[in-house]
This record gives C-alpha cells, structure tokens and sequence, in this order.
C-alpha cells in the first residue's frame, strides 16, 4: 500500500517560495498608507477647480474658506450687475447636501487658515499654495487664470 504525503524536498521547496514572497511583499505593504492624504489632496484641488466653475457659470464671487482641515463653499448672492444682495450663502458640493467636508484623521492642511475668493472671471485674490500632510504633493492656485494644478 502507497502512502500519501509530502516529501521533505516538497515542504522545504513551498517554505522557501513563502520566505522569498514575504520578503518582497511585505514592504510594498507599507504602501496602503498615504491613501487618505492622496485622497484629500485630490478632494481639496477638486472643490478648488469647483469653485472657479460655479464662480464663472454663476458670475458671482465664490469662495472657499479653510478653517483648521475643514473647507466651506461659499457663493456672494450679490452678481456683478449689482443683482442680489452682498451676503454668502452655502454653495453645496456636487453629488452632496452639503457645503463643507473635513480631512481624515491624522491628515491635514497647510496653511491651515486661508480663504481663497474666485471673481466671476474665475480669478482668485491672489496666487495661492497648499500642502497636505504625508509629501502627497502641492495644491497650487495661479493668480492669473485660476487654474488649479
């Protein structure tokens, strides 16, 4: 009768493929940190890009306020033609019932206290630039056009 089993060459040979897989993978494990940061950075530069839009679709001042980590979205009722009055009032966000949203924990926003004010142009009040935490990279507002890179 014929046993049924593994070899010692067999076990020794997985064991070693293991080894070798745990010493390249578990590294790159690492990499699921920064997630948040790449994601907040990429939902602040798109509320930045928003703002500009709805200031020039809706040819008024719109403004985006950073308190702390936190942005709030903000539209002057006021239009260039003197339409309206000089108050703000909530802009919400597209795809949401709300105006502002916060960095995940342990993320944040430098400067941490600005305001950024779009014309009906779509030009800010000045030239504008923002890090998130984690060396994701630099959110940059141009003084000219608007753009935002």
């Amino acid at each position: 009768m014929r046993q049924r089993g593994f070899t010692l060459i067999e076990l020794i040979m997985t064991m070693m493929i293991i080894g070798i897989l745990a010493i390249v993978a578990l590294p790159r494990m690492d990499m699921l940190r920064g997630w948040d940061e790449i994601g907040y950075r990429d939902r602040v530069r798109a509320t930045l890009e928003y703002a500009r839009k709805a200031a020039v679709a809706q040819r008024r001042l719109v403004r985006v306020t950073i308190a702390g980590s936190t942005l709030t979205l903000e539209a002057q009722r006021q239009t260039p033609e003197g339409e309206g009055t000089l108050t703000w009032a909530p802009l919400n966000l597209p795809g949401g019932s709300t105006n502002t949203f916060a960095a995940p924990n342990g993320v944040s926003l430098t400067p941490a206290n600005d305001t950024v004010t779009f014309s009906a142009l779509g030009r800010p009040d000045a030239a504008k630039s923002y890090t998130v935490s984690g060396g994701v990279g630099t959110i940059v507002v141009e003084a000219e056009t608007g753009y935002v890179r």
